[in-house]
């Protein structure tokens, strides 16, 4: 005699099949979430970057990239072809060493060009964590740069001239390869309290320098008199970033045509 399976049972297996195709969808959807997602996916490193407590996301936003593309592929031919690749941008609010508020927008879209030029196993190819690296590097430069100017250069320029120039570190030789930035996220002084123009200056990691810029549509507006103390303040300049960074001082520096030094020191490369 057939024994068939009471209504219920039948029911309760359909719930409990449904509930586990529930749990999987979630799963993927949170694994997919969690990946495209740096402030969550890589919350320790921003802990060890910006000091535990001190940072928040306060926005995202995606955007569609005009430098690369995808091809979006649909059983309508009309609708296939080449599209804008999209990208994330997250805002992170953290206080500085001085007290302040900053806030530095963090981007993924130089993994995804990267990632849309070199095949999986390319050595040229950058993972997530290294391309985070190079975001907090890039932004640190004009950290790097500002403490410069304000604690070296603001001592020999008056405000109007010293508010024409941009100071930040920079780099030679092209960009790093992948492994550096493996390496440069190591780094004990890679956080926001210790990173410095000289940290940057003294690591072997990479030939890094000091980069000033006088931007020549500021200097124009400044008066003849302010001009000529400006040009004039070259060689004192020079010997205050050799007095401050010793044997390890490298800069390129351009406060106006004719107006240009180069210098690396003997422990500089």
């Amino acid at each position: 005699m057939k024994n068939d399976m009471p209504p219920r049972h039948k029911t309760l297996k359909k719930v409990i099949a449904a509930a586990l195709l529930l749990l999987i969808a979630a799963a993927v959807f949170f694994i997919w979430y969690y990946l495209r997602t740096w402030p969550l996916r890589f919350h320790a490193e921003f802990d060890a970057f910006f000091g535990k407590g001190n940072w928040e996301q306060i926005s995202s936003e995606t955007k569609e990239s005009l430098i690369y593309s995808v091809y979006h592929r649909s059983t309508n031919p009309s609708l296939s072809g080449e599209r804008p690749g999209k990208f994330h941008e997250w805002d992170i609010a953290f206080t500085n060493p001085g007290g302040e508020t900053e806030i530095w927008t963090i981007s993924d879209h130089t993994m995804r060009i990267n990632q849309d030029k070199y095949w999986l196993l390319s050595p040229k190819r950058y993972s997530a964590r290294q391309a985070l690296t190079q975001e907090l590097m890039d932004l640190s430069f004009g950290m790097a740069g500002q403490q410069v100017l304000d604690e070296i250069l603001r001592d020999i320029l008056p405000e109007q001239e010293a508010d024409c120039i941009n100071v930040e570190i920079s780099y030679r030789n092209g960009n790093p390869p992948p492994g550096m930035y493996s390496r440069l996220i190591r780094q004990s002084w890679f956080n926001v309290e210790q990173i410095s123009a000289s940290e940057y200056l003294k690591t072997d990691l990479y030939d890094f320098y000091i980069r000033i810029l006088a931007y020549d549509y500021r200097v124009e507006k400044l008066t003849q008199e302010e001009q000529e103390h400006l040009f004039g303040s070259l060689a004192e300049i020079e010997e205050a970033l050799q007095e401050a960074f010793g044997a390890y001082a490298d800069y390129d520096i351009y406060l106006g045509e004719g107006y240009t030094a180069e210098y690396s020191g003997e422990l500089a490369d």
